[in-house]
């Protein structure tokens, strides 16, 4: 026998049914956050991880390029942090200039060739104040000299270097010079599909903004990038200094030099007496001659002591060691 629903019933059910909706649809909108774009055509083969490490790595270097190229060319030399990007080959040279400074490198133990590529305008700004100018003008044309191919080439081998220590706690990285070509249609390392690894950076130079590229075939990175986690990254991080390295720091820091200033006491003036004062007028102050009083090092509450005088000079004998507040730490009287 059939039984009717009543209003109530009816209600309840209109109203699971409802929730069920609002449900399904809220699992629906959560599956369509958890989808991320993804173009097969440019596979982002190298890990947010890695770019990370890569990018703490490289900084360093920029560091060291900012302060080669700042000592060299006797100027300030502002090299930002890398930007680090993965393009094909074919996107790499297509993007570059039609005239640039491209010098192909290998590295030992590594397969295939990389590029370092050299803003011109950046060349001959280093050009122009190595001989003797002011860097004032950066753009010419698209030629140079057997002189200044020279030059180029060492700066290039400089910048190399700089590579190689940023690298060395983590993997040498000995590289070569092998070729340089002006046109990069000329240059092929690589498959025009194959991922690269872009390293950019910005260079900022005299208002002028300049920039370095370092472009890696990534089937040449990929035994380094397998180092790149963060348990071997940290130790491999942790350098060990050498006795020769201790020794020269130790005897840095013995000959280096600190200001000593001595509180001899403090006064309070009206500006009517402050504006009347003379030579040969006497300022009380606020400390005797025979208390003790605080010795700064470098700005900082260091020593407390007292004031003397031996023949014709004067002298600070330490009592006592006290830190920043003025409290006393250690004591030294005998």
């Amino acid at each position: 026998m059939s039984k009717l629903l009543t209003q109530d019933e009816i209600d309840a059910l209109l109203s699971q049914e409802t929730t069920s909706d609002k449900s399904q649809k809220g699992n629906i909108v959560q599956a369509e956050k958890e989808y991320r774009l993804y173009d097969f055509r440019r596979p982002e083969r190298v890990s947010k991880d890695q770019q990370r490490f890569l990018r703490n790595i490289h900084e360093n270097f920029a560091k060291l390029l900012s302060t080669y190229l700042s000592n060299s060319l006797r100027s300030m030399i502002d090299v930002k942090s890398p930007i680090i990007d993965q393009v094909t080959y074919l996107e790499f040279t297509m993007s570059s200039a039609e005239f640039t400074n491209m010098f192909l490198f290998e590295v030992e133990n590594l397969e295939g060739k990389a590029i370092l590529e050299i803003d011109p305008n950046l060349t001959t700004f280093v050009i122009d104040r190595l001989f003797g100018g002011t860097g004032s003008v950066i753009n010419r044309a698209n030629q140079i000299t057997i002189i200044e191919s020279s030059v180029i080439t060492n700066i290039a081998k400089h910048i190399l270097g700089l590579l190689e220590d940023a690298w060395k706690n983590i993997s040498p990285l000995k590289s070569t010079i092998v070729d340089f070509e002006n046109n990069p249609q000329l240059v092929t390392i690589a498959p025009s599909s194959e991922t690269m690894l872009i390293l950019n950076f910005p260079i900022v130079a005299r208002n002028y903004d300049f920039y370095v590229y370092f472009c890696f075939p990534y089937f040449m990175m990929e035994p380094i990038l397998k180092k790149l986690i963060s348990q071997n990254y940290i130790t491999m991080l942790k350098k060990k200094i050498s006795p020769e390295e201790k020794e020269i720091i130790e005897d840095k820091l013995i000959h280096s030099t600190v200001e000593l200033n001595v509180k001899l006491g403090e006064a309070s003036l009206t500006v009517e007496d402050f504006l009347s004062l003379e030579p040969g007028n006497i300022i009380t102050l606020n400390q005797r001659v025979d208390e003790l009083v605080i010795a700064e090092v470098n700005g900082k509450n260091k020593f407390l002591g007292t004031i003397g005088k031996k023949r014709k000079s004067y002298g600070y004998k330490i009592n006592y060691f006290i830190n920043e507040q003025g409290d006393i730490i250690n004591g030294t009287e005998q």
